[in-house]
């Protein structure tokens, strides 16, 4: 049913036009559904539509049914959590005060999950009182919380802007890193121009941070994009880190990319952290890409591990081409022997 949209959209009429008293009978319906997906979606859109009416009745229902249910059972509260939330804000908090011990599962266990949902909702309609409401969670609970304060802040320049100035007012600091990397990182995945614009605005001395949390965000989806924007302004003190943040998650995505971009970097001692870490991931997929990095790198001894590890793997493809192109490594006959009796 999930790979029919045509069926979906009639479910999603019919549960339109579904009776509240009759949301208790659907649901026990749902042994009927085999397909997973299907039921979670159904389950999902059933719950929400009781919770617009009666929370109580539908949470109940939802932690009745959550541990039988695993990870499911967990969404089925989120989902009754920001429904009701949206009609009745207060219900739903003092539920949540009241009930945030009795489930401990963890993360994807616990009642804390349900506090993204909340606080997405809340943010939404009331986002001032989504600001009081989390200064009075517990430390533990606050990262969850934020995140969904998040999902309603991210388009709306007015909301996304209160909880830049609460991020600014937050006395822990690691918690004022995290979460400012929380809302950076969904920024720029969502609208990144807007992202790239606001941090080149902010001042000089705290842009270094910031650039680094869009910019990781930045590599997951355009990569060249995502370099430019980490390497704008780089001083020579922190390029040689961030031409390795820049390599590391492009070259698991592309490898042959994060290679031809590194080689338009230059050739200095700069670059070696980043030559090591493409070397790393080139040895497992494409050993000679791997030993040709390898023999770039500047640093006696880092340059000598990493033809080792190129070889390595390289010599159980093709060792004939792999024993040439060590040879001509520019290494010491005592260093090239070494290598070959570690990897024989």
């Amino acid at each position: 049913m999930m790979q029919n949209p045509t069926a979906m959209m009639r479910m999603m009429g019919m549960l339109d036009k579904l009776r509240p008293e009759d949301i208790g009978d659907a649901l026990n319906e749902m042994d009927a559904i085999k397909d997973p997906q299907t039921k979670m979606m159904v389950s999902m859109m059933l719950l929400g539509k009781w919770a617009e009416r009666d929370g109580p009745a539908a949470m109940k229902y939802a932690e009745e049914h959550s541990k039988e249910a695993g990870i499911s059972g967990k969404i089925m509260k989120m989902s009754v959590a920001s429904s009701w939330a949206e009609s009745d804000p207060d219900a739903v908090w003092a539920w949540y005060k009241g009930n945030k011990d009795n489930d401990s599962g963890g993360m994807l266990g616990g009642n804390q999950m349900v506090l993204s949902a909340v606080f997405s909702s809340l943010m939404s309609s009331n986002p001032d009182a989504a600001i009081k409401r989390f200064d009075e969670l517990d430390p533990g609970t606050r990262q969850m919380a934020f995140a969904g304060m998040c999902q309603s802040a991210l388009m709306d320049d007015s909301k996304r802007q209160m909880l830049l100035d609460k991020i600014n007012s937050m006395p822990d600091d690691a918690e004022k890193t995290s979460s400012r990397q929380m809302l950076l990182s969904q920024w720029a995945v969502f609208s990144p121009d807007e992202a790239t614009d606001w941090v080149s605005k902010q001042p000089t001395a705290e842009q270094k941070s910031l650039r680094e949390s869009v910019g990781s965000a930045l590599m997951m989806s355009d990569p060249k994009k995502g370099a430019a924007f980490m390497m704008e302004g780089v001083s020579a003190e922190d390029k040689p880190q961030r031409c390795s943040d820049v390599v590391g998650p492009w070259s698991m995505m592309d490898p042959k990319g994060a290679a031809a971009w590194l080689d338009t970097q230059g050739s200095g001692p700069e670059l070696d952290q980043a030559r090591q870490t493409l070397v790393s991931t080139l040895t497992r997929s494409n050993p000679e890409a791997a030993m040709n990095q390898a023999q770039a790198i500047t640093d006696a001894d880092k340059r000598f591990s990493a033809i080792s590890s190129a070889y390595g793997a390289w010599s159980k493809k093709d060792p004939a081409a792999a024993d040439q192109t060590l040879q001509n490594a520019g290494l010491t006959a005592e260093q090239v022997q070494s290598i070959r009796s570690t990897h024989q």
